[in-house]
């Protein structure tokens, strides 16, 4: 019998109901272990993982959570897809994202969509964006530096990240209104992750509700406006209205709205998250920042382009640790579809397992002090990372792969370019840089820091 309890050929193979159910708490009654997990998700894995080891059960949301720690797992995990799991979101996400959008799909219907959109997001065909997000990115680094003084970064980079990834689904954003669409989109997203969905006024969840009707609007105009244009650009609403299923067929105008509030979702508050981390990280680290300040000195101003970009070493490399430091996403769920077996445990059908990026990347199997903040771990030289290729997932992985993660790793490759040419920004000292790490793990207080334009910048 194979780890997941199945036989030759993938059927199915019996259970024994004589293993024993994974150890664990159940934690309080109705809210289980609940609130510790928000709090800290990655301490709250290796905290069990210590007391129970690599598989351990806990009651988180109401679910019954199994969670699995290691590399292994995850490649267990992700070679399960639709085989003895399944994509897993909780009801307010079923809710307000787009019921057609690749997240929602499973089986069949998710491997076909993405078979058809994966040839777009490719980051071969990314190099008409460069100099767009390149202008965008000055913009917004000259206001905040005209502003003098104290920034708070999340909320900046909030700003700018949405106007880059308006331009990469839109193309020309002129027409649009665009502080309305944020507005719209923070309150749409605010609802995503509330532990109690009831859609009444007032409440989170409720003004989600009403800002989901208001962004789909918004969506379904521009594309009817779009649909009539037959002008064509490297934006992905041009991609959505030439892409053609196997049948030849286009994609119908509701998928097509649904997959671009998915890519609003997905390509935004990741990289806002992502982003902000590394600039934490840089400030906190003068010795990094001095390096990969003196990598982007060296290039004496050379105009950034997809091939420059990925000649920045270093900086990838900061990307990197940043990212295995702090996973933009806690984690992940999927639902088995029927009872097996992982690690001598019974799991039973209906049960959740949990991805936890952050466990594999903090794995001492596979990095050296895990604890440490070090790019030079990614070094051709070293490379830990290649000690295990599933031991790095902030993008996830198998078949749910992030779609766009070559898009977000070309954003923040620019962003932090053009800062790290440009800019200076220092901590402001005597700040609580707490975390908080449900939906998205960001300094609670948003990072304040002293901005400026650099002598020679």
């Amino acid at each position: 019998m194979a780890a997941d309890g199945s036989a030759p050929h993938d059927r199915p193979a019996e259970v024994s109901s004589d293993l024993p159910l994974p150890p664990g708490g159940k934690g309080l009654p109705l809210l289980g272990e609940t609130l510790e997990f928000i709090r800290d998700t990655r301490h709250f894995v290796e905290r069990r993982k210590e007391r129970y080891g690599k598989v351990f059960f806990s009651s988180i949301l109401g679910m019954r959570l199994v969670t699995l720690v290691g590399p292994e797992a995850n490649r267990w995990i992700f070679s399960g897809e639709n085989k003895y799991l399944q994509n897993k979101w909780n009801y307010a996400v079923r809710k307000l994202l787009g019921a057609q959008s690749l997240s929602m799909l499973n089986g069949e219907a998710h491997r076909a969509r993405r078979r058809i959109l994966a040839p777009h997001f490719k980051r071969t065909g990314l190099g008409p964006l460069v100099d767009p997000i390149a202008e965008v990115t000055r913009e917004h680094l000259k206001r905040w530096a005209n502003a003098g003084g104290e920034t708070v970064v999340v909320p900046r980079i909030k700003d700018l990240a949405f106007e880059i990834a308006a331009r990469y689904i839109f193309g020309d954003i002129s027409h649009l209104d665009l502080p309305r669409l944020s507005e719209v989109f923070d309150q749409w997203v605010k609802g995503l992750f509330v532990a109690v969905p009831l859609p009444l006024p007032g409440t989170t969840y409720g003004r989600a509700v009403k800002a989901r009707r208001e962004l789909f609007a918004i969506l379904g105009q521009e594309l009817d406006r779009r649909a009539r244009d037959p002008e064509r650009g490297p934006d992905v609403l041009s991609t959505l209205l030439e892409v053609r299923n196997d049948d030849g067929q286009p994609l119908p105008p509701s998928t097509i709205v649904d997959e671009i509030a998915l890519l609003m979702f997905a390509g935004h508050d990741t990289t806002v998250t992502s982003t902000s981390n590394i600039l934490l990280h840089l400030a906190q680290h003068p010795a990094v920042l001095a390096k990969a300040r003196a990598e982007q000195d060296a290039l004496d101003g050379a105009p950034l382009t997809l091939e420059g970009l990925r000649s920045m070493a270093y900086l990838g490399q900061v990307i990197q640790e940043s990212m295995r430091v702090i996973p933009p996403i806690g984690g992940s769920f999927r639902e088995l579809t029927r009872d097996v077996e992982y690690g001598g445990f019974r799991l039973p059908k209906g049960w959740v397992v949990s991805v936890s990026p952050g466990a594999s990347h903090f794995d001492e199997e596979i990095w050296t002090d895990p604890e440490v903040f070090d790019p030079d771990r990614w070094s051709p030289e070293r490379a830990e990372h290649q000690r295990h290729p599933l031991a790095f997932i902030p993008f996830g992985g198998g078949a749910r792969v992030c779609l766009g993660r070559q898009f977000a790793m070309l954003e923040m490759e620019i962003v932090l370019a053009t800062m790290l040419r440009e800019y200076t920004w220092t901590l402001v000292p005597d700040q609580d840089l707490e975390f908080t790490f449900i939906p998205f793990p960001r300094p609670k207080n948003g990072m304040r820091v002293m901005f400026e334009r650099r002598a020679n910048g």
